[in-house]
């Protein structure tokens, strides 16, 4: 458990996708969270920093985070979402 900034489905863009049956949510480690969660390895230690200036990052990675911490269920909502993202213009 540590303080940090929510990713896959308890990101703000991505939370109410799916009812969770009450496990910890998935945060990576950042000094300046404001959330308590389960602590995820973020792909770079830059990640929680850079996803805070930019929301489309921040949505993307995310739902990276889905794609690798979920299960089927949620591997195959996130893999439609960033179907949806890569095919908008």
């Amino acid at each position: 458990m540590t303080r940090g900034i929510p990713t896959a489905f308890a990101a703000p863009m991505l939370k109410g996708l799916l009812i969770s049956g009450g496990d910890y949510i998935h945060i990576w480690p950042f000094a300046e969270g404001r959330d308590i969660g389960q602590s995820v390895e973020p792909l770079f230690k830059s990640v929680p920093e850079a996803a805070l200036k930019d929301e489309r990052l921040y949505e993307y990675l995310a739902l990276v985070d889905a794609l690798r911490l979920g299960n089927q269920r949620e591997a195959k909502l996130a893999e439609g979402r960033v179907y949806e993202r890569l095919l908008k213009k």
